[in-house]
């Protein structure tokens, strides 16, 4: 009977577990909608994606690049073979890669991808999470952003900015798997609790957008940062910086103005709208 009491005490633990991390009902990204589910642009609901990047760095005639490398990521695929239709494929192959990486954070099962150039196609080689782990994993993730929206829905664009910069510069850097393909996805960040700059700002813009905040995705050969929208006028987001301090701490919110890498322009930067160079620290005063 003891026994019996017991199991049913942790079933009922386990039970509830799921419910509140993976089951419970939650309000839908509003910016999400019937048409927007059936295109092609859709991988979960966790963000709309307008493409921006594909539109803006790819030209149309390599567009079944960039749709191809979506398609096989999103059914899971380990590997695949791209068709070459001109030279340079290898090249075009990176120039998609890089949108893909800009224009969907919601892409929490890709981790990275490697491959080599036959000149007649491409053998892609996927590492990707698991079909299992995509799945509980967006689950889990649509729940905690349900509480932000709650948790934001009255405040002004300026508390929703900073709550957005503490609540990502609470979680940890990852020191320690720093470079591992691992931990450059918002699924390392809302289900480890650890990441590194690619991970903080592909949960930023994630969560902005959810919040009704306009920003970008920006990134370099070394780093991922976001610009941020604020009365019109777009300024550099870095919660990655955040992270590196304890909050209260003088430097603190040194990542609203600037970067962990000393620059506030990345690639593609004349797609952008200007930068404004006044830090947002100093608009908002903190």
């Amino acid at each position: 009977m003891k026994i019996n009491r017991i199991s049913l005490y942790f079933l009922l633990v386990f039970l509830f577990f799921l419910f509140n991390f993976y089951y419970r009902p939650v309000s839908s990204n509003p910016f999400m909608t019937k048409q927007y589910k059936k295109s092609t642009n859709y991988v979960n609901n966790l963000y709309v994606s307008d493409e921006y990047f594909k539109e803006k760095t790819i030209s149309k005639d390599n567009y079944y690049i960039y749709e191809k490398l979506l398609s096989d990521v999103k059914k899971g695929k380990g590997t695949s073979k791209v068709e070459c239709k001109k030279e340079g494929c290898s090249s075009s192959f990176m120039q998609a890669y890089k949108a893909i990486y800009l224009d969907h954070p919601e892409l929490i099962a890709f981790k990275s991808c490697t491959w080599r150039d036959y000149k007649s196609y491409l053998d892609v080689r996927y590492d990707n999470l698991s079909q299992i782990q995509a799945y509980f994993g967006t689950r889990r993730i649509e729940r905690e952003i349900d509480i932000v929206r709650e948790e934001t829905k009255e405040m002004s664009d300026k508390e929703k900015i900073l709550f957005v910069y503490d609540y990502v510069s609470k979680r940890s850097y990852d020191h320690l798997f720093m470079f591992s393909n691992s931990n450059q996805s918002a699924y390392s960040f809302f289900t480890k609790g650890t990441s590194v700059c690619a991970g903080f700002a592909k949960a930023s813009q994630i969560l902005f957008q959810n919040i009704g905040i306009k920003s970008y995705l920006v990134m370099n050969e070394e780093h991922m940062w976001n610009y941020v929208e604020y009365e019109g006028k777009y300024y550099v987001f870095d919660s990655t910086m955040g992270a590196c301090y304890i909050k209260g701490s003088e430097h603190y919110y040194d990542g609203l103005g600037k970067t962990t890498v000393g620059v506030i322009e990345g690639d593609y930067s004349s797609f952008y709208p200007p930068i404004e160079v006044t830090p947002l620290r100093e608009v908002f005063n903190v």
